[in-house]
């Protein structure tokens, strides 16, 4: 058994060093020397975190032999030694060559897209076997290719055959009752080298010993794209693309959303959306969804347009506001700021979930998981950042956390904002900052957005913020004071967490985020930035799992506030008045847009919250769970929902055919 496992490990340190060598050519034709050079601080994490993307290869490649050789060793036959070696000789042999074939694969597909396989590489095979193949003969240059494979897997073969030569001959001579000789203490030791071995094994599948089992974050270790890409290995690149592959969302088409609308037409959905204004000519049914979903600003402000910032906060509930008391301090200052400015109650998430209030956000996709779509490399007409680029802003991402988490990064990249700034810029810019598992803590955040809002700039800024600290596992600052609440707190009836640590961790989350807030408003006034700058934060959904909602009203079950700074220049006191009306995620572009754009289409899936000329009872909240309005145009309210995701849907379908 001892040999056995003892094989397993050598023929594991050789899929090592492939793995390391395909990493040292990856360098020398990807990374700049001058990259290395300036960052060889995080060349250690660099080097860990590769180790442990390699070692999760090495031990899915484990698991079959290692299970042979468990059920073998068990006959206790003479034989088994000797089949054990043949099966290791193939599969080892196999394993090697695919390994090279998927990090040359990978190699050639980052030099073409510089990126790891990812969703796309699967459109290769759309084309049919002959295409396929005429395509791979002209596009590459095969012959070399094929050549230098060899000169590489020739010798990896050897080295793999001559692992097992002592092994291949007959071992029929082995004699069982080697085994009852054994000593007690070799018996021991064998059964420790076993468990070491299982658990490396289950650490190594895991890939970590951490909260957080191996995931894309950790491919990022730095802010230079080149460094991060050396991380992980063609393995998991594929793995990860063909997982995203097989969660794609499904395109229906028109004849069943009709059916699931309960629409009778295209048409109808129109009338209902546009009151009648938007008819479909010539079956141009394209451009009519186009006239319907988009909407123009014409001359927008005479005076100077505002850098513009939206803040998405972690789990902000807007009903935890409701539980302030003189001895349970919830606000922590931001009721002044509240008052100042304008603050929305009847508001509500339009997703319930972090990445998909993103997504809805930036392109308004009415498919899940559109950040792991293969369609996330694609520019879409409705990405957030184009009407902004028309209106010559710079176009930014900020967060503490790492932007590889759910493709944010790449995806965003695509829909054009200029730059992403997360966990790796902000510890870069501020060694001093401090971090849990999941980012940068958000006061630090937040003192990076105000120093970019006060710095200099030709352009006008559009900045999207995303918070992090109040998350799971709730992991706060060290010198973190809050004033403690009292024991009777804990029993409120609102509650439907009875573990008080539990519910501590979410509560001291919720307050820690409004005191870093109240933080920085504090300062933001105090600056220059606040003369020309409009702020909108809001959540990003509501907290999760600690409301009992069957003794707290259902319209908070997916609420979150909406607070809106508008410099002085922009604002007008009959605003103030307005702050009673329903809204969710989809009225903020429609709202910054008269501010913000001028002569400009914008993709408009709500309404202007601080519109004069409306009256306040034709606003409504639409959450994927929930719609909210006043009882008399409730059922309005419905339809035109219904007519406007139905419109949307039919529009990204064309889009994505």
């Amino acid at each position: 058994m001892y040999k056995n496992l003892n094989y397993l490990i050598k023929h594991s340190a050789v899929i090592l060093v492939i793995l390391l060598f395909v990493r040292i050519c990856f360098a020398v034709v990807f990374v700049p020397m001058s990259v290395i050079s300036s960052n060889l601080s995080v060349l250690p994490r660099l080097f860990f975190n590769l180790l442990r993307f390699d070692v999760q290869v090495i031990c899915y490649v484990l698991l079959l032999p290692t299970a042979l050789t468990f059920i073998l060793v068990v006959l206790r036959k003479p034989w088994t030694d000797h089949v054990l070696s043949r099966f290791r000789l193939i599969y080892f042999s196999i394993v090697s060559v695919l390994l090279l074939m998927i990090s040359g694969i990978d190699m050639g597909f980052y030099a073409n897209f510089n990126s790891h396989i990812n969703l796309t590489f699967f459109d290769f095979f759309n084309e049919g076997p002959m295409s396929l193949i005429q395509t791979i003969w002209e596009e590459y240059h095969c012959v070399y290719e094929a050549i230098i494979f060899l000169l590489i897997a020739l010798p990896v073969l050897l080295l793999i055959r001559r692992l097992e030569s002592g092994n291949l001959s007959s071992r029929l001579s082995v004699r069982s009752s080697n085994s009852r000789n054994s000593s007690r203490r070799n018996t021991i030791n064998l059964s420790i080298i076993i468990l070491l071995y299982i658990v490396f094994l289950a650490i190594g599948l895991r890939g970590s010993v951490w909260r957080f089992p191996l995931q894309i974050e950790d491919t990022f270790v730095s802010n230079q794209k080149a460094l991060n890409d050396l991380v992980p290995n063609a393995v998991y690149m594929l793995k990860k693309a063909y997982k995203e592959k097989r969660n794609a969302f499904k395109i229906e088409n028109t004849t069943d959303l009709l059916k699931q609308y309960k629409f009778k037409s295209l048409q109808e959905a129109l009338d209902i959306y546009t009151g009648g204004k938007v008819r479909i000519v010539k079956n141009d049914t394209l451009t009519a969804l186009q006239h319907a979903l988009f909407a123009e600003v014409d001359h927008g402000l005479k005076q100077s347009q505002p850098n513009i910032v939206i803040i998405y906060s972690e789990s902000w509930s807007n009903y935890l506001f409701n539980l302030q008391q003189k001895d349970a301090e919830m606000y922590f200052g931001l009721e002044r700021h509240f008052k100042e400015d304008l603050f929305f109650r009847n508001f509500q998430s339009v997703q319930n979930g972090t990445v998909a209030s993103l997504e809805n956000l930036y392109v308004s996709t009415p498919f899940p998981r559109f950040f792991a779509s293969a369609y996330r490399f694609k520019m879409l007409p409705t990405s957030i950042a184009l009407p902004f680029k028309a209106n010559n802003y710079t176009t930014m991402f900020m967060s503490g956390m790492d932007a590889a988490w759910e493709n944010c990064a790449e995806a965003l990249i695509h829909q054009q904002f200029d730059a992403i700034y997360d966990k790796f810029f902000l510890l870069k810019d501020y060694p001093h900052a401090t971090y849990n598992s999941i980012g940068v803590y958000d006061e630090y955040l937040f003192q990076a957005l105000l120093d970019k809002l006060n710095k200099p700039s030709k352009k006008r800024q559009m900045i999207t913020v995303m918070t992090t600290t109040n998350h799971p596992p709730f992991e706060f600052p060290k010198d973190l004071r809050l004033p403690p609440l009292p024991d009777s707190f804990y029993g409120k009836k609102c509650f439907a967490e009875h573990n008080r640590k539990v519910l501590d961790k979410y509560l001291t989350g919720f307050r820690y985020y409004n005191k870093a807030l109240n933080d920085f408003l504090n300062r933001f006034k105090a600056s220059t930035a606040a003369k020309n700058t409009i702020l909108v934060i809001t959540g990003d959904h509501n907290v999760r799992s600690i409301l009992n909602y069957d003794t707290i009203d259902k319209r908070y079950e997916h609420s979150v506030p909406l607070y809106v700074y508008l410099p002085p220049y922009l604002r007008k006191e009959v605003y103030n008045k307005l702050t009673n009306r329903w809204g969710s995620h989809d009225d903020i572009l429609a709202t910054l847009a008269p501010f913000a754009f001028r002569n400009t289409k914008y993709f408009k899936m709500g309404k202007n919250l601080l519109d004069t000329s409306v009256s306040d009872s034709t606003y409504y909240s639409a959450n994927v769970d929930q719609i909210e309005a006043i009882p008399t145009y409730q059922k309005k309210a419905e339809r035109l929902t219904a007519a406007r995701n139905f419109l949307r849907q039919v529009y990204f379908a064309k889009l994505f055919r």
